[in-house]
């Protein structure tokens, strides 16, 4: 019995040892290279470092907003419009990844799609002013500013003078592998 025991466990250890630590994603050289790139993405999106974000965007970079008419698509330019504001309004982020999957397409060997759960944390901006002027005119932001509740389903937790929103959610960054270098296609 010991040993039937023992055994188990020296199984389940090894398969435990085949993933890559704290990822549900197998420890090959490849999906370690991915994982590295998305912890610099993870990384500069908790310093709201746009610059940073922008340079690991694909030229090729597009998200369709995911509804049929098209009016929410948007590409590269949109990103740095939409990273500009961002950067500029986003006081704080805590940003946190849970890696689940790495897929690599059948037709196109340089596409690889990471799914992952994250937990996102974060406060915004608030100048003098802005909680009256929201009550009372919500729709009137210029374009390019952000909602006090930008992502649909985010809690609120007052703090203080901060607001922190969080969200936990499942994602999936599109990258693509140019050369030596990884690119986000989409899904920032």
């Amino acid at each position: 019995m010991r040993r039937f025991l023992l055994t188990g466990l020296i199984v389940s250890l090894g398969c435990a040892s085949s993933r890559i630590p704290n990822t549900d994603v197998p420890d090959t050289s490849e999906n370690r290279d991915v994982i590295a790139f998305c912890e610099r993405y993870r990384r500069a999106v908790e310093t709201r470092d746009a610059r940073a974000l922008l340079a690991m965007a694909s030229p090729r970079y597009f998200e369709d907003g995911g509804t049929p008419d098209g009016t929410d698509d948007y590409g590269l330019d949109g990103l740095q419009r939409l990273l500009t504001a961002w950067a500029d309004e986003v006081n704080e982020v805590r940003y946190e990844i849970r890696y689940r999957r790495i897929s690599v397409s059948e037709s196109d060997t340089r596409r690889m799609n990471v799914e992952f759960t994250y937990t996102g944390s974060y406060t915004l901006r608030r100048p003098a002013g802005v909680a009256a002027a929201e009550a009372r005119a919500a729709d009137s932001r210029p374009a390019g500013h952000l909602a006090i509740d930008p992502v649909r389903g985010s809690e609120q937790a007052q703090q203080g003078e901060d607001v922190w929103y969080r969200r936990v959610a499942d994602n999936r960054l599109e990258l693509e592998r140019e050369g030596d270098t990884i690119r986000i296609v989409s899904g920032m």
